[in-house]
């Protein structure tokens, strides 16, 4: 084997092992660019009677993760990435009561909102 066969080997050898080295005990990997996150389902129902509300469209604050909730005013949100968000909901004449949900890594967060008439 030629030696700079040899050489780029152990190079390469070397370059991952410092990456390893680099993400090992890393407090949190957001800084370094890997992006971690969740799903968040909630459920829109009216704040007077705890009825569904189908058709509002569910927005992750601070995120472009958003849909629509179906006629059991349920709907599923992801990728959300970790940390603390506001859930901003709107339909046809109503908006959601304020309301905040903090998304786990990998795991799924269950948040019913109030939605009341918009003023």
């Amino acid at each position: 084997m030629k030696k700079s066969t040899i050489w780029a080997r152990a190079a390469g050898s070397v370059a991952v092992v410092c990456a390893t080295l680099g993400l090992w005990g890393c407090p949190n990997p957001n800084a370094i660019g890997v992006q971690q996150f969740g799903t968040v389902n909630v459920t829109c129902v009216l704040a007077s009677n705890n009825q569904p509300v189908a058709g509002v469209l569910v927005t992750i604050g601070g995120t472009t993760a958003q849909n629509l909730t179906d006629a059991s005013g349920k709907t599923t949100v992801t990728p959300v990435p970790i940390g603390s968000h506001a859930i901003d909901a709107h339909a046809a004449g109503l908006d959601n009561e304020p309301v905040t949900v903090t998304v786990i890594q990998d795991q799924t967060i269950t948040q019913q909102v109030l939605m009341v008439p918009s003023s």
